[in-house]
Order: structure tokens, then C-alpha cells, then sequence
């Protein structure tokens, strides 16, 4: 790869036309969405016009551009990061309020986990559980990695007796997101490892594929039924905030909910 290559792909207008290629959005398009006109970003794309900081920030709003790829955006345009990182074990106010939310769901199990899926936080209830399945669980680059756990055949997937439903869910999740956050290398590195330990890989578009996907897992006290919910945490600022997901996990039925106090009981 030559020099020239490089610096061209660092340009703004090239990251400019290819957030707009993910997007599937055309110039026409864009300049309508964004109120500016065609000719304008034309001008952007092809480095005949610098843009100003607003205008990189405004049009990435439009492209629903992730914060941290927004920073390498105003960096391509000779333009000083907006947003701030902090660390995943310093989260302040927020990690508080995620505290509390993990507790509240006592008995039933929540987690919070970042871009990548690596486990950030997680209620009693959640390392009971793991602890009792997989009580060596297997580490991704030194870290306790959700996907990674439930497809490694050493960790909480060997006990799913729905692989067949659960994998091709989670790996249509993890193309998505993927999708959205192209230059996200710790997440690809994520999804062609899980990819390389599918037992039933991807075939289509899964039929559950929402917020909510059930998971029966193969216990000591019976096949229990857990089903769960997905929810982003929101931040305008704050790239580690705005990567993290709260996850909770719920009984499906009530055979399972007494299995499931069976379980915590011991």
C-alpha cells in the first residue's frame, strides 16, 4: 500500500463518501436530509471545500455516525476530537445509576456490557449463574466477553439446548452492529472468532431477531426458559457511555421461574 493510498483514505471527503456509501445514502439525498445543497457536498467529497466543524458534526448526526468515528471525522478535517472516553471502571454518576438498576433486577440476572461485549458489570444473580455453568469461563483477549462465552464450547453456550435458534440471532445482532460501526476493529475481531466457532451459522435473516430472544439452557435442576431484553445507553458526549448496553434477563415461563429459584437456592 503506497503512501498516497493512505493519506487518501484519511481525507475527510473520502470518510465523508464512505460513511454515506454504508449508509446507502446518495449525495442528492444527504444534502436534502442535511438542508445543504448537492454541489456543497460534492465539494466536501472531493476536497474542493473544507468544512467547518458544525458542518462535520451536523452531517454526522445525519449519517448516524458512532461518537468515537465522529472524533476520526473532525481529525481527517484538520479539527481538534468533541467527544470524551472515559474509562469503562470510571463511569461516574452513570455507573451508579447502572448499579442500582443491576440490583433492582434481583433475582433475576442483568449485565452491562460494552461495544465489543465485554462484560462491564453484572448483579449477583448473572455471576451465580455463570459461576455454577461455567465456572472456568473462557477469556477473549484477557477479558470476560459475553458472545464469545456463549459460543465458545467451554463456556455458557455448551449448556443452550436451542444453539440452532440462538446462534443465527446473535450473529444477524452482531452483523448489524458490525454494519454500523465499520471501522470498529475490536468488534470484527469479535464477530470472525464467534463466526469460527458457530455451530449453526448464520442462513438469512433469524426469525427472532428483536429485543427479545428466549434461551433454554440445560440445568442442574431441569431445562430452564430465560428470555431477555436489550437496551443502548444514550449519552451526547461520552464515547465508553454511549457503547454500553444493559442487558436483563427474565424466566420465560412459570416452570422456569421455579427452576430458576430452585437454581439461586442452591
Amino acid at each position: 500500500m503506497t503512501s498516497s493510498t493512505i493519506n487518501e483514505r484519511m481525507t475527510f471527503g473520502t470518510e465523508l463518501r464512505r460513511w454515506r456509501t454504508e449508509r446507502g445514502v446518495s449525495q442528492l439525498r444527504l444534502a436534502s436530509t442535511a438542508d445543504v445543497s448537492q454541489r456543497h457536498i460534492s465539494f466536501l467529497e472531493n476536497g474542493r471545500a473544507q468544512p467547518s466543524r458544525e458542518m462535520v458534526l451536523h452531517l454526522s448526526r445525519v449519517l448516524r455516525v458512532p461518537l468515537a468515528e465522529r472524533n476520526r471525522l473532525l481529525v481527517t478535517a484538520g479539527l481538534a476530537p468533541e467527544f470524551s472516553s472515559a474509562p469503562a471502571d470510571d463511569l461516574a454518576e452513570v455507573g451508579e445509576a447502572l448499579a442500582f438498576m443491576l440490583e433492582a433486577h434481583q433475582p433475576n440476572m442483568a449485565i452491562v456490557v460494552d461495544g465489543a461485549w465485554n462484560l462491564v458489570m453484572a448483579n449477583d444473580a448473572a455471576l451465580t449463574f455463570t459461576a455454577l455453568m461455567a465456572p472456568d469461563p473462557p477469556l477473549f483477549n484477557h477479558q470476560l466477553n459475553v458472545m464469545y462465552g456463549i459460543f465458545h464450547p467451554e463456556g455458557l453456550g455448551a449448556h443452550i439446548t436451542n444453539r440452532a435458534e440462538v446462534e443465527p440471532m446473535l450473529l444477524w445482532r452482531l452483523a448489524a452492529e458490525l454494519e454500523a460501526r465499520p471501522a470498529d476493529e475490536s468488534l470484527r475481531a469479535l464477530v470472525a472468532e464467534v463466526r469460527s466457532m458457530a455451530s449453526f451459522p448464520q442462513a438469512g435473516v433469524p426469525i427472532h431477531r428483536g429485543l427479545v430472544a428466549t434461551v433454554r439452557f440445560d440445568t442442574p435442576v431441569g431445562e430452564l426458559s430465560m428470555f431477555s431484553c436489550l437496551a443502548s445507553i444514550e449519552s451526547p458526549t461520552d464515547i465508553t457511555v454511549a457503547g454500553l448496553r444493559l442487558e436483563t434477563f427474565f424466566p420465560a415461563d412459570p416452570v422456569s421461574a421455579d427452576r430458576w429459584t430452585q437454581l439461586l437456592a442452591g
